[in-house]
């Protein structure tokens, strides 16, 4: 009998263990799951909820239902983040690693670093700026082309074309991720102050384009429209901010409480910055064997230990011409380009 109530003690615990992880993980705030799971799920896992990409919140499955082209857009922004992130930081001693220094425990969402802020950041610039794109394109049914009208100075007219919709985008962007309920601790207003940084320099990129219109070339009439350039331009405006990231000291970061106004006043004296908490770890040990784009740049990246150099060979095109390893005719030529290693 003893072994038998003890075996149910020990199944009623792991049960009570279990729903109260359950608890604990549906209390996190929507944003902050949300950013986590689109940006650590780097496979092509597909969820029967109804935005396939994540175990989406009642909020989120109702916008996806809504426009089933928000499954496409999702994933665009998803994979748009984290291959513009990995490539802009592939020669930076943090290459966008969810954990530092191959150490699981020490992942990169367990604190706000400065490079969780960047995260935050970046994937909520990208939500944005997919959605306005697919504004644009059609693949978002419930919104059309951004049409403004207005006069030039010389008394041409101009109609609007087809634009990316930026404050479609952003105002997506927060009810996807639910910016109201994210929460009043510290914790929340840096979080929340981070993907506002992000949208902004989405919004920031927002450019006019016209065409003209008239006979013999002239510019009678012009077709005017707001054009979102590459996500590219967002990222490199997106990385100095990452550099300039400002660190704040913790107010009440174990206790969560509601933070007083004059609190908050002090933390949000510069609202157009990234906003960390927690020191990044000393990532010099993640960078042995990593590749290094020059003597320059191995300086920063070895952490002063050195670098291999090596010569690989690569497929270069002749473009017709005479060169060392090629004849007047010929498509291609190998060539010997430096590569450079960390030891």
């Amino acid at each position: 009998m003893l072994g038998s109530s003890s075996v149910s003690y020990a199944i009623a615990l792991s049960a009570l263990t279990f729903i109260s992880s359950e608890i604990v993980e549906g209390s996190r705030p929507v944003l902050q799951r949300t950013i986590e799971s689109l940006f650590s799920d780097r496979s092509e896992t597909v969820y029967p909820d109804a935005c396939k990409w994540l175990r989406s919140s009642p909020r989120q499955t109702k916008i996806c239902n809504r426009d089933p082209g928000m499954e496409e857009t999702i994933d665009v922004a998803k994979n748009q983040a984290i291959s513009s992130c990995e490539d802009a930081f592939r020669y930076d001693k943090w290459n966008c690693s969810l954990v530092f220094n191959n150490k699981p425990k020490r992942n990169i969402f367990n604190k706000i670093y400065r490079e969780t802020a960047f995260i935050f950041a970046l994937t909520a610039a990208s939500l944005s700026h997919a959605i306005a794109k697919g504004c644009a394109s059609g693949s978002l049914v419930k919104c059309s082309c951004l049409n403004s009208f207005g006069k030039n100075t010389v008394k041409e007219w101009k109609t609007a074309g087809c634009g990316d919709d930026f404050r479609y985008g952003k105002r997506i962007t927060r009810n996807f991720l639910d910016f109201k309920h994210a929460g009043n601790d510290q914790i929340a207003d840096t979080l929340k102050q981070n993907v506002l940084v992000g949208v902004e320099a989405v919004g920031e990129q927002l450019r006019e384009v016209c065409k003209c219109h008239g006979f013999s070339g002239s510019c009678t009439t012009k077709t005017c429209w707001k054009r979102l350039p590459p996500f590219s331009s967002a990222m490199g405006l997106l990385k100095k901010q990452y550099h300039h990231a400002v660190k704040k000291k913790i107010v009440n970061y174990t206790t969560k409480r509601a933070i007083t106004p004059k609190v908050r006043k002090r933390i949000r004296k510069d609202r157009k910055s990234l906003v960390y908490l927690q020191k990044t770890p000393n990532l010099c040990v993640s960078t042995v064997g990593r590749p290094c784009r020059d003597r320059q740049n191995c300086a920063t990246l070895c952490c002063g230990r050195g670098y291999n150099k090596y010569q690989r060979a690569v497929d270069s095109r002749c473009n017709c011409k005479m060169l060392n390893c090629c004849f007047v005719k010929c498509d291609t030529c190998r060539e010997n380009v430096d590569f450079y290693e960390c030891k």
